[in-house]
């Protein structure tokens, strides 16, 4: 931690970036980190690979969608991102950037930046950037707080999942101390989403593929499948749930086939670490959720692949 401070203060410019199909944590750490920094005087920007989801928009105001822009900064802070392939077309500040900082919860991180700081013990990115703030001897404002509150509720799933620690709890508490609406954050993350996206669900859930007895489940979304229900897919969010939840699955998938990309979600509901999956794929993440992008041609190849790599776990 004390060489990322370091690092952060020799900046007079910074490019925050999370990472593609940017989540909860992602962008909540984004938003409180650029505020760190404009507490301490240095300008930084807050750049996406797409456009965030709209349950997403008290935060993602305060950030940009990457338009190819060549603009230089001297440091490039990747938050919640496994490597570099996961800041597609935006590494290329990291290649421009003096130093480049990662900062990160990923058990499969490359460490590829000059200055890493990767807890995999951490719950989410957030719990980790609540750290940072106290090495730092930054006070915490209530939109910072409500940032990383929004980071952490977010990947622990409302604070049900696994990954949920004692420190992850005591962290929640003191930055709910500060005020912040934590039952509005946790209502807007799970509890806000517009008609049309239940019944893009509905149709989902009604189209759930089973293989090995149940033990695989898979869904799959389309752009075309999202535009039928006047949705753009950086909206729909959340789907590899739909199979998660059904009793008996130990592997869920989402595929997602989003502007020529096979882009896939997993979740473990057994002994199965799904980042081995992921891994396979040239992706990464934790052993209950991890996620890539597939080579192939369309959502029934990538299927046929996912199958293929699942099975040699699951029989």
């Amino acid at each position: 931690m004390k060489k990322i401070i370091e690092m952060i203060r020799m900046a007079k410019s910074a490019v925050i970036l999370p990472h593609v199909s940017a989540d909860g944590d992602a962008l909540g750490s984004c938003a409180a980190v650029a505020e760190l920094l404009s507490d301490m005087g240095i300008d930084s920007v807050i750049y996406a690979e797409e456009r965030p989801e709209q349950r997403l928009s008290f935060i993602s105001e305060k950030v940009k969608v990457y338009n190819g822009s060549e603009e230089v900064f001297d440091t490039c802070i990747a938050l919640d991102c496994g490597d570099l392939e996961r800041l597609g077309e935006r590494r290329i500040f990291a290649e421009k950037a003096e130093r480049v900082i990662n900062i990160d919860h990923h058990k499969t991180n490359t460490f590829f930046g000059d200055g890493n700081y990767v807890d995999a013990s951490a719950a989410a990115t957030g719990e980790i950037i609540a750290d940072l703030y106290d090495n730092i001897g930054a006070e915490l404002s209530r939109s910072e707080a409500l940032y990383l509150y929004t980071a952490i509720c977010s990947d622990t799933g409302r604070f049900a999942y696994s990954n949920t620690t004692p420190k992850t709890m005591r962290t929640a508490a003191k930055l709910m101390e500060t005020g912040i609406d934590h039952a509005e954050a946790a209502r807007l993350l799970f509890d806000s989403e517009p008609l049309e996206i239940e019944l893009l669900k509905a149709e989902l859930t009604g189209n759930i593929r089973s293989y090995f007895g149940g033990k695989l489940r898979i869904v799959s979304a389309t752009d075309a499948m999202a535009e039928k229900y006047g949705l753009d897919m950086e909206d729909v969010s959340d789907i590899v749930n739909i199979p998660r939840r059904i009793c008996g699955t130990e592997i869920a998938a989402a595929i997602k086939e989003t502007g020529g990309k096979i882009r896939v979600s997993f979740r473990s509901n057994g002994e199965a670490d799904v980042s081995v999956i992921a891994m396979e794929f040239g992706g990464g993440g934790h052993a209950k959720a991890a996620g890539c992008t597939i080579d192939a041609e369309n959502i029934t190849e990538g299927e046929e692949m996912i199958v293929k790599v699942c099975g040699a776990m699951l029989l």
